[in-house]
């Protein structure tokens, strides 16, 4: 149907008041509608200007069905659809939809993705109404009975587009929603732009070239903070890394836009398109799951035949929120996005100070490890000490002569069942193989930036308060939420399951932990799961797609640290980072996407100088050198993976490397990599400075600079580079001067 005939639609009469009133409420209310949903034809304002400030101008086109958000600096505009090819007369479904969303048919389980352009082309609708700054717009997909409200409302600095998760009307008898993407080409750049990229935070952070090439379109999908941890869904050997930041966006022709998921992020999932023909676009966004799901392989008569999916039935009742940001200038890239982003962080109190000293390098030591003994033919398992607390002790020591500082150190797998999932917070006390309470108090008496690890998130043994049967946390459709470990052959160890703890259980399982550190006189602590796991739970409404998991952790963090002890997280989300003190394993990696063009250290770019952070294990890397100088190239101190003893008989060698983190082989390489070179002393003058830009030059050097002029060259490859401070060996770094020549040849 032409555009004739949708402007024609305009002016059709409203056919059912009842509905009116969850339409056309007034901004700020949250009136429930419940499921209900009848037609509306349309209801639409004429072309306008809906609101300005003294920085930007948002208007609605009524032809187009599009806000328009425009700078009143310089001209320069945004849409929700690809404004400039629907000027040009594109009929394109996707260039010209603010939104899509995903149903699942109640009957076959079938997942179909439909646009708001195509249901307009099928006798569909829009309802608008203005709002204190902005304008709500009602997206009515007929066939299936849905509708979604969308708010766009302008702000000195940005533009927020919101769903109100109160508001999404649907009939639900034959079709339910399963998500929503929203406004898919608000974050978009030609395909030639100059130096056109993506962003997209996967990993450490990642670019992606808009420039059309040979592998045709290259698409991202991750969803935010991972993988729900309580979802059913058949296992992934994909080698890739999780998006930790809820963060995305898009650079070129000297301007650029930062999407920062403000509400909701839980159930983001952020997609990328690079490179698209068809569109001569390329975008990135985000799409909101409002329902969760579990998903299963399903066979007939023995044979694999693909997977299903089973959706929850309830949907999420909260606000789903981006911001999205505009740069311009020197601030139009991706080190420009990652100065806006800590900005937002600290305007809104969700990045505070560590109170941790530096250190050039930490220590991990792992614990026990179980064995399996034969009595009489009789089977028994028990824990054996990797690395007691006087050997820990021991060893920090003798490292610590020949430093310029100690070590950050965390001891990990103290639990019940040593390096794997035991009882909730390893239990009530820690183990006799380990050592004495004394020979702990010593160990902390003498070495105070020491932090104990406690799992207070996945559990395989019910005890210490906790059971297997009332606290575990259920899936969409309340399954058990359950794991098991996959080893390197990828063979699912079904003998050694773990559960994730139940939501409304982990307060208590935080309190269990700080009881213990107390008992034991534990003044740092660590909550590396804690961090790292983001999870549903489907027993409690308030749970779903992971809602509410930013609130819950940030309040046991600041809990504990009210207790005057400081926090540690390990490969943290954003939200765990908050109000920690030192991250432990922090991503250093963007993944093994062959879509992504370019790695860039954009969560350390973020977190430098306010929170302490320490990167892959260097002794148990695939490369230590490359291992250590990204590590310093990306503003992080070196980490270290050590035990006293190798134990050959251990349980746990599928999958844990212990061979090569035995102390008395990994000494000589601590001493020659962070004692017997310049990193103690560079990483010193850069460890409290902002991490304020990094660029790879032609030759593949890279450059980190910090505030104050500072500039380090790292080289990153196993050849010589030249470099504005002079040649650099293959895995070596050097301080440099701001201002000097970097277009060097290669």
């Amino acid at each position: 149907m032409g555009r004739c005939n949708r402007i024609i639609k305009t002016f059709s009469i409203i056919l059912i008041i009842s509905l009116l009133s969850a339409v056309f409420a007034g901004c700020g209310e949250s009136e429930n509608v419940g499921n209900a949903y009848r037609s509306i034809k349309s209801a639409i304002l004429s072309s306008q200007e809906l609101a300005s400030n003294s920085n930007f101008e948002l208007d609605w086109d009524e032809e187009a069905r599009a806000v328009i958000y425009k700078s009143l600096s310089n001209k320069s505009y945004w849409s929700d659809i690809l404004y400039d090819e629907f000027l040009n007369g594109s009929e394109s479904a996707n260039g010209n939809s603010p939104i899509s969303i995903t149903v699942a048919n109640t009957k076959t389980l079938k997942w179909d993705t439909v646009t708001s352009y195509e249901q307009l082309e099928n006798n569909g609708s829009i309802a608008c109404k203005k709002i204190e700054n902005g304008i709500r717009v009602t997206y009515f997909f007929q066939k299936y009975r849905i509708a979604v409200p969308v708010e766009y409302t302008i702000r000195e600095d940005s533009i927020s587009v919101s769903i109100d998760g109160n508001r999404i009307l649907e009939d639900g008898t034959d079709y339910k929603l399963v998500s929503v993407t929203l406004t898919p080409n608000f974050c978009s750049m030609k395909n030639d732009a100059e130096n056109g990229y993506l962003f997209v935070p996967s990993g450490c952070g990642a670019l992606m070239n808009t420039a059309e090439n040979s592998k045709g379109v290259r698409t991202y999908s991750a969803e935010v903070y991972g993988d729900d941890g309580a979802r059913q869904v058949p296992t992934d050997f994909v080698a890739d890394e999780s998006a930790r930041l809820p963060v995305f966006g898009a650079s070129g022709n000297g301007k650029a836009l930062l999407g920062i998921i403000e509400e909701g992020a839980g159930s983001a999932v952020i997609e990328a398109q690079a490179g698209n023909d068809r569109l001569g676009y390329s975008n990135v966004g985000t799409t909101f799951y409002v329902r969760g799901y579990d998903r299963f392989f399903f066979t007939y008569h023995g044979k694999s035949q693909g997977t299903t999916s089973r959706v929850n039935d309830n949907i999420i009742k909260e606000r789903m929120t981006v911001g999205y940001y505009p740069l311009y200038g020197n601030d139009a890239g991706y080190s420009g996005m990652a100065n806006k982003y800590r900005e937002y962080l600290i305007a809104n109190n969700m990045l505070t100070e560590s109170s941790v000293d530096e250190s050039p390098y930490s220590l991990t030591f792992l614990g026990g490890t179980g064995i399996t003994k034969s009595i009489l033919g009789v089977p028994k398992k028990e824990i054996k000490a990797l690395t007691t607390f006087k050997e820990a002790e021991s060893i920090i020591s003798e490292l610590s002569q020949n430093s310029s500082s100690e070590p950050v150190v965390r001891l990990m797998g103290y639990g019940d069942k040593g390096i794997r999932p035991g009882k909730i917070a390893g239990g009530s006390s820690f183990l006799s193989a380990y050592g004495s309470k004394s020979d702990l108090s010593a160990l902390l008496s003498k070495h105070s930036k020491t932090f104990v690890d406690f799992d207070i998130v996945s559990f395989a043994k019910s005890g210490n308060g906790f059971s297997l049967i009332r606290d575990v946390s259920k899936t969409a459709i309340k399954y058990k939420a359950v794991h098991y470990a996959i080893t390197p052959t990828r063979i699912m160890d079904e003998d050694n399951p773990y559960y994730i703890i139940a939501r409304d259980s982990l307060d208590k399982a935080a309190n269990k932990a700080l009881k213990k550190s107390n008992k034991y006189g534990i003044n740092s602590v660590s909550l590396s799961t804690l961090g790292s796991i983001a999870f549903s739970d489907y027993s409690n409404d308030n749970y779903i797609n992971k809602n509410k998991i930013e609130s819950d952790v940030n309040k046991i963090i600041k809990n504990i640290k009210k207790n005057n002890k400081t926090v540690a997280v390990s490969n943290a989300n954003s939200y765990a980072v908050a109000n920690s003190d030192v991250i432990f394993d922090t991503v250093s990696t963007c993944g093994d996407y062959s879509e992504l063009d370019k790695e860039i250290p954009f969560y350390q770019m973020v977190y430098h100088s306010y929170k302490t952070m320490y990167g892959e294990s260097v002794n148990t890397s695939e490369n230590l050198d490359l291992c250590v100088v990204r590590s310093l190239a990306y503003g992080m101190g070196a980490s270290f993976t050590l035990t006293s003893r190798y134990i050959s008989d251990s349980d746990d060698l599928n999958e844990y490397p212990l061979y090569g983190t035995v102390y008395d082989d990994n000494k000589n390489i601590i001493g020659s990599k962070i004692f017997n070179s310049d990193f103690q002393d560079i990483y010193q003058k850069i460890s409290k400075l902002k991490f304020i830009n990094y660029k790879t030059l032609k030759n593949g050097v890279s450059v980190s600079t910090y505030e104050g002029g500072v500039i380090l060259y790292s080289n990153l490859t196993e050849t010589k580079k030249d470099s504005p401070s002079g040649e650099l060996e293959p895995y070596s770094f050097v301080l440099g001067e701001e201002g000097k020549d970097e277009e060097i040849k290669k």
